[in-house]
């Protein structure tokens, strides 16, 4: 890998943007859900990674903890809370159970808000190495759902 800084600045529209499309595909929805349900992984922090893959551009190694840790609080928030639609779920009709949905989409916009905020803060430097999805598939012991990630993407844009 190069030490050559990148300058980038992501906006919150982009990576949604970015990230409903990548969700959009089917392989790539159930592979994020098996992350997430399976292997405890953050789907957020998943399509930040995605698309930094797509810049070809990497964070410093010691700023992993950092980018993980700015997800910590809206992480419990989200959980809960889709532990709690899941309970709703039988018990609610459809109107009520789609509002609770588009609730828990905002949750989901909030915590990338988080992400892009921390993202912007990091240095970045061009990745000549592994992919930062398959790295964090890795970690989490789920190396096998990165076949999904590794699609290009055809929105291959840098800001």
């Amino acid at each position: 890998m190069t030490n050559k800084h990148v300058e980038f600045t992501l906006t919150l529209e982009h990576l949604w943007q970015f990230s409903l499309q990548f969700y959009g595909v089917r392989e790539v929805k159930e592979a994020c859900l098996s992350l997430q349900n399976n292997y405890h992984g953050n789907v957020n922090l998943l399509l930040l990674l995605k698309w930094l893959d797509e810049q070809q551009v990497i964070f410093l190694e010691q700023d992993w903890p950092i980018l993980q840790g700015c997800i910590m609080r809206s992480e419990t928030l989200l959980s809960s809370y889709r532990e709690l639609r899941r309970h709703l779920k039988l018990q609610v009709n459809d109107a009520l159970y789609r509002e609770a949905l588009q609730f828990e989409l905002q949750l989901e916009k909030q915590q990338q808000s988080d992400l892009v905020d921390c993202i912007n803060s990091l240095t970045l430097v061009n990745n000549d190495g592994e992919p930062l999805t398959l790295r964090y598939c890795r970690q989490l012991g789920g190396e096998h759902l990165q076949h999904a990630f590794s699609m290009p993407f055809p929105d291959n844009h840098p800001l």
